[in-house]
């Protein structure tokens, strides 16, 4: 039951955080200047984007970071890294690369036909907040290492 505390704990810290990052740098005024600027972005993308549920979207990103606390526990052993820190920027990766780059591609470039560029810098920024929840998880399980 510690256990399994610990995961949800983890969880919900490293999604908290890294979700408070990400937040913070999307709404910074010359990314969003950037990511809205419509001679670049789609129509679609802007008309969407503007309706979505926001605290949702990040009640659903926090659940998602205690899935991976627990797959981090599951698979620590073997994960590529001698310390928490190279097992945590590794996780941090693995999340970006199974998450991020899917739903850029699927949701914000096939759907909402946002421009290559604009993926590309999103998954840029993207990096930053999974490799942060990354670091994270591995930290809070830095004594099973």
């Amino acid at each position: 039951m510690k256990k399994i505390l610990k995961i949800i704990l983890t969880g919900l810290v490293a999604g908290f955080i890294s979700e408070g990052i990400l937040g913070a740098l999307f709404m910074f005024p010359p990314v969003k200047a950037i990511l809205y600027n419509p001679s670049v972005q789609s129509r679609l993308f802007i008309d969407i984007t503007s309706l979505r549920n926001i605290p949702m979207s990040v009640i659903g990103l926090v659940i998602l970071s205690i899935i991976h606390a627990w797959l981090f526990v599951v698979l620590m052993k073997s994960i590529p890294g001698s310390t928490w820190v190279k097992k945590g920027l590794f996780w941090g990766f693995v999340i970006w690369l199974m998450y991020w780059v899917f739903q850029e591609w699927l949701i914000f470039h096939a759907l909402l036909q946002e421009p290559y560029i604009l993926n590309i810098f999103e998954l840029a920024i993207l990096l930053t907040g999974s490799l942060v929840e990354g670091l994270i998880i591995a930290f809070a399980c830095r004594k099973e290492i």
